[in-house]
């Protein structure tokens, strides 16, 4: 009873109070909220702990990101025994035309290699 009567005495102290406890908490559940669905839960696909994306660099060149090549694919393809699988893909955009004015979208190349190795079919 005492409390509650220092808490109305000093109201504003009690909002503060109230409204930092509540930002506290949601920012909480939305960075869990992120984390768990970027970092802990699983791919979508069977054995996702088996994906691994293999990227190559130059230091000398001073290419801390030099991607991949079709070369290095069909070489990894043909001479690879690590992997059970191997793909190469791309991220580009398309323009999709219609009756509407024209839509920018973005898509993805890739080779038969990715989808063996996320254990999918391909629809077409």
């Amino acid at each position: 009873m005492h409390i509650q009567r220092r808490l109305i005495q000093s109201l504003g102290f009690t909002v503060i109070t109230a409204l930092t406890l509540g930002l506290g908490i949601g920012a909480s559940s939305a960075i869990f909220t992120v984390i768990e669905g970027v970092l802990l839960k699983p791919l979508p696909y069977p054995s996702a702990e088996r994906l691994v994306a293999v990227n190559h660099t130059s230091p000398g060149g001073n290419f801390p990101d030099a991607g991949s090549s079709p070369s290095f694919y069909f070489t990894y393809r043909d001479e690879g025994r690590t992997f059970e699988a191997s793909g190469l893909w791309r991220a580009r955009t398309a323009s999709v035309t219609g009756l509407a004015e024209p839509e920018e979208v973005h898509t993805i190349d890739l080779t038969a290699g990715v989808l063996s190795a996320l254990g999918v079919s391909p629809a077409i």
